[in-house]
């Protein structure tokens, strides 16, 4: 069985007690496995060091840690559960404990109302998104009319993929839509200190050797883009300093020394 399939078997067996946020991590997970292989990988090639890696990239996006990689943790154990993989993989996701605040409450980087500030690209690109996500319901609506006709539907698989797939869909396009409403574009005209927009040239000191970034709201982060979340590692060390400052960045696999060059937006 293939990772695509068991997230497929894993989701219709809990959906009622996972949100629209959970879906979308799980998803991002079982794609970021699938891009290893180029292909939808069998379950039995997962192997420890690829989860672990994940979960230390995610880890250090910063961010909804808790948020993102609890749902990966979960899909793992029921994978080991279930007898799909050999191993329980879930033990390799390391999740820090959330802070605390008030007694006992853990503060969330998803919170209902607060407004998001991103760049003009993350704006438009969701919003383009969007769009072509809702120009896909005419099609869905029609597949699942389709698989529908066919009154067995005991062991009706394009029904099944069918709905999936809207489910997948509408739960984007809710996310979508809520990031817009609570999008705050940020000004990047001015300034010289690091904040979300600026494209940051840094020397790591250790090895000599510059790492151009560009530093954006968590939802917006891509590291593969070279894109960081401000809540990432690098980018709170960095965020409000200035050309020629040197700031030290405790990551997964210890301190490291960066001086910050350019500074453009």
């Amino acid at each position: 069985m293939d990772i695509g399939n068991a997230l497929t078997h894993y989701l219709s067996e809990r959906a009622s007690r996972l949100d629209a946020y959970a879906h979308q991590e799980l998803h991002r997970f079982a794609r970021a496995m699938n891009s290893i292989s180029g292909a939808q990988r069998p379950i039995e090639q997962l192997k420890a060091p690829q989860v672990a890696g994940y979960a230390e990239r995610e880890v250090a996006n910063g961010g909804d840690v808790q948020g993102r990689l609890r749902p990966v943790k979960d899909f793992l154990t029921y994978l080991s559960k279930k007898g799909l993989h050999p191993e329980n993989l879930s033990v390799h996701v390391k999740i820090p404990r959330p802070s605390m605040k008030g007694g006992g409450a853990f503060s969330s980087t998803r919170p209902a109302f607060m407004t998001m500030e991103m760049t003009q690209s993350g704006l438009e690109a969701r919003k383009k998104e969007l769009a072509d996500l809702k120009g896909q319901r005419p099609d869905i609506v029609e597949a699942i009319r389709i698989a529908a006709a066919d009154k067995d539907f005991r062991e009706n698989a394009p029904l099944d993929a069918a709905r999936e797939e809207q489910g997948k869909i509408e739960a984007r396009i809710r996310d979508l839509e809520e990031e817009i409403r609570r999008a705050a574009v940020i000004d990047s005209a001015g300034g010289s200190s690091v904040k979300v927009g600026a494209t940051v040239s840094l020397r790591d000191l250790q090895t000599n050797k510059d790492v151009t970034y560009t530093i954006v709201d968590t939802m917006e982060a891509d590291p593969a883009a070279f894109k960081i979340s401000v809540s990432s590692p690098v980018g709170a060390a960095i965020s409000g300093r200035g050309e020629g400052a040197e700031v030290s960045v405790q990551t997964p696999k210890g301190a490291r020394k960066y001086i910050i060059g350019k500074v453009k937006f």
